[in-house]
């Protein structure tokens, strides 16, 4: 991401100055206390609404995609704890494969739950995803019944501005790369895998990607693996948070 060491001292900071000690939780409504966790958020991609300072849909998406780029429970409650996801994330950076020769392209992980719009070489948004159902975070889909999302490498090949009317229901701004498999926008972002098979994002991402994918654009589903980089900073800070605390 860009400038990971200068974000993370303004995390610090935002940490020591803003932040309560006691844990917030992101439920709607609450007025004047999330605009430090949109601004950190939007800094590493996950959130790209206005600073409003409340808990509203959008920002709990954000957070909820925060949980799954960090491995922790999947939710849409914020607590002090994910500032150190937070710096992490900017420090670590996202796990996504290299691929020089793509600048602009999409990466979707079926384990994390997550897609990451890559511009530039740069990842400049990560949206929480809903893959098929019968998607597994062990496999390549062959545990459970279902739909799957097919995994491989792919190129955006069609797209419908609007509502499309399709034979599994009306689905939002469709971004078609293979065959009846698309990216649309949906109502709800859950934790786990529960589409039909096409990669569901919030319906305010969708908007927003709208200005962002192109057809031609290459598309790469794949199966990744728990973060066990972010894991290991987590544990480590922690850990040293301890052991000053004991001096």
């Amino acid at each position: 991401m860009k400038h990971p060491r200068l974000f993370a001292c303004l995390v610090a900071i935002v940490l020591a100055s803003t932040v309560p000690a006691t844990s917030v939780l992101a439920a709607e409504g609450d007025a004047g206390t999330a605009a430090p966790v949109q601004q950190a958020l939007e800094e590493l991609g996950l959130y790209r609404g206005p600073i409003t300072g409340q808990f509203d849909q959008a920002t709990g998406d954000a957070i909820l995609a925060l949980h799954k780029a960090a491995g922790t429970e999947r939710t849409r409650e914020w607590s002090d704890d994910d500032w150190l996801s937070v710096q992490a994330l900017a420090s670590i950076g996202f796990d996504i494969p290299d691929r020089p020769d793509e600048p602009n392209r999409v990466e979707i992980d079926l384990y994390r739950q997550l897609m990451f719009l890559v511009e530039d070489q740069q990842v400049v948004a990560v949206s929480p995803i809903v893959s098929g159902r019968g998607d597994t975070y062990q496999t390549l889909g062959h545990a459970s019944g279902g739909s799957h999302t097919p995994v491989g490498d792919f190129t955006i090949v069609r797209h419908v501005d609007g509502w499309r009317h399709a034979a599994l229901g009306n689905i939002y701004r469709p971004w078609y790369f293979v065959g009846g498999y698309a990216i649309h926008g949906g109502r709800v972002a859950h934790p786990q895998p529960a589409s039909h098979g096409c990669v569901r994002v919030p319906m305010a991402d969708m908007d927003w990607l709208e200005g962002h994918l192109e057809i031609g654009m290459p598309v790469h589903v794949w199966v990744g693996q728990e973060p066990a980089a972010i894991g290991a900073y987590r544990l480590e800070h922690v850990a040293a948070g301890e052991s000053y605390a004991l001096r």
